[in-house]
């Protein structure tokens, strides 16, 4: 059963780093990022790309398949918020039924 409304996976970077008594500026150091570019991620401004999943594994640990499922998680959560005005109009095909020829 999936969460409703998932946190970014940001949240638990800024958590990971609070934890292990780190500045945002030296998160993003350790992992080889800008300050802001960690700064925008842990504040929920920009998802998890596989890039930043495999530095978090390296750096703080969990595996990039579990960075990853969390931001697709979110970003599902935050797609189906929208899915009235997206989905507005559209209609699910359907499938045509097989003629018999004759034989």
């Amino acid at each position: 059963m999936t969460m409703k409304s998932p946190c970014h996976p940001g949240r638990d970077i800024g958590f990971a780093l609070e934890y292990l008594n780190l500045s945002t500026a030296k998160g993003a150091k350790a992992l080889g990022v800008s300050r802001s570019q960690l700064h925008r991620v842990i504040q929920g401004e920009c998802a998890i790309s596989p890039e930043m999943a495999l530095r978090l594994e390296k750096v703080i640990g969990s595996t990039v398949g579990s960075w990853l499922r969390m931001q697709a998680a979110y970003d599902e959560a935050q797609t189906r918020k929208k899915a009235a005005s997206i989905t507005k109009g559209l209609k699910r095909l359907s499938v045509p039924t097989k003629s018999k020829k004759a034989i």
